[in-house]
């Protein structure tokens, strides 16, 4: 089964009077346990294509597939409810909330998920103890560094175990040695709890790692 499967998707804009194809007949797909980085120069396509992968956009043709879901006509309703249920997101910035600890940040899908509150601290626990934070549990986020901020913030996409993590730059803005510890921690969680991984990355030495590099240039995949 795979955790993500775009086929023929294409993406259009209009703006005066002319019409932009950013994404052209994109074909992807991404099994379960496997972390595939999507590199290309900046303006490529590659945030729009996660956006689309995300449902945080629609695509002007072709179909998506999460968990094997058709989910590319669905409505605002459907597309909110596979977000909650199949996909967590990963950003550059954490945007991890900042009046609470590691351990609410992390639970918060869960507890918006209906997961009773003992359940959702315990397996929060559990993640973050994954990630090398178990010392960390209570510290808000002005108490943690940037990688463990990060750290936390890749628990959270995982906690709800997702079929399908979406990944935009997760060490841009870490030095060398932090964003390699970052991206191998993300790994062992897809490989763990097989989850897909797409992985927007600018940095090829970590883009070497993963289980397979796709290629996008002028909104063309290769």
């Amino acid at each position: 089964m795979s955790a993500l499967k775009l086929v023929n998707i294409s993406k259009k804009f209009s703006q005066a009077e002319q019409t932009f194809e950013v994404i052209k007949s994109a074909n992807l797909e991404i099994q379960k346990g496997e972390l595939v980085s999507l590199i290309g120069p900046s303006g490529a396509g590659k945030t729009t294509l996660l956006q689309i992968s995300g449902l945080l956009d629609s695509c002007s043709d072709g179909q998506i597939f999460v968990n094997d879901i058709e989910v590319s006509k669905a409505n605002d309703e459907l597309r909110t409810k596979i977000r909650k249920d199949h996909i967590g997101f990963v950003y550059q910035f954490h945007h991890l909330l900042p009046e609470f600890s590691a351990l609410e940040n992390v639970a918060l899908p869960l507890l918006i998920k209906g997961v009773n509150k003992s359940k959702s601290f315990l397996e929060a626990e559990k993640i973050l103890s994954n990630v090398g934070l178990a010392d960390r549990l209570n510290h808000k986020p002005a108490q943690l560094s940037g990688g463990q901020q990060q750290r936390v913030a890749i628990a959270r996409a995982v906690v709800s175990k997702p079929s399908l993590i979406l990944a935009d730059e997760p060490t841009g803005n870490l030095d060398s040695s932090i964003s390699e510890k970052i991206f191998d921690i993300l790994q062992n969680l897809v490989k763990t709890y097989q989850i897909g991984c797409l992985m927007v990355t600018h940095n090829t030495e970590l883009a070497k790692k993963s289980d397979r590099i796709v290629s996008i240039k002028d909104g063309i995949i290769s």
